[in-house]
């Protein structure tokens, strides 16, 4: 092996190390935590996070990343399915699903895993890349949360409002109906917000 391909292959030892020793990707605001105080989710490389609570991660976030680092509490993945099919050895094709919303509630110091079906061949990928679906597993409990079909970062944030409206209605039992709470949501939402819910709920209705 030529100098020049040792000096090569040790820079990329060393930058592999480093992102190693950077541990999980912070996602969460303030000083550092301990991980007693903190969620962990690992994620395949199939599965990309296009965003987390509605905004994308920030411009050092890298896909190849094995494992993030939350606050506790509610949270809205945006997700998509990813992946490189090698056709030949010169050709190769990269099948991208559309997005999924997998919305969850975590407490500190648990860790989850992100999952879907493993694709055997690029047709089956394909089909998979339509409705793609994806599971939040508790590593501990077992205990897995669904992902639901979207097709954008607003679709994901407006589903999460409603949802969040509804099930705070009925805690409180308080005297504002479901259907009241839907017509404010409604009236306070952008023109692609509502043309997004409307085509969520006909596939509600398949």
């Amino acid at each position: 092996m030529s100098f020049g391909r040792l000096l090569c292959l040790a820079a990329m030892v060393g930058f592999l190390a480093a992102c190693a020793a950077q541990g999980p990707a912070k996602l969460y605001e303030g000083p550092e935590r301990s991980l007693t105080e903190l969620v962990l989710v690992t994620v395949p490389e199939q599965i990309e996070v296009m965003a987390i609570d509605g905004k994308e991660p920030p411009g050092n976030f890298l896909r190849s990343r094995q494992q993030l680092a939350l606050a506790p509490g509610e949270h809205v993945f945006s997700l998509r399915y990813v992946e490189l099919f090698q056709i030949t050895a010169d050709e190769h094709d990269v099948v991208r699903s559309r997005q999924a919303a997998l919305r969850f509630t975590a407490e500190a110091g648990s860790e989850y895993r992100l999952e879907m079906p493993a694709q055997p061949n690029r047709e089956a990928a394909r089909q998979f890349a339509k409705s793609p679906e994806f599971a939040l597993v508790n590593v501990k409990s077992g205990a897995s949360s669904p992902s639901t079909a979207i097709q954008s970062f607003a679709e994901a944030s407006l589903i999460d409002t409603i949802s969040k409206a509804f099930s705070t209605n009925a805690q409180d039992a308080g005297p504002v109906s479901n259907a009241d709470l839907m017509k404010d949501i409604w009236g306070r939402s952008s023109p692609t917000e509502k043309a997004a819910f409307r085509e969520w709920l006909q596939q509600q209705g398949q």
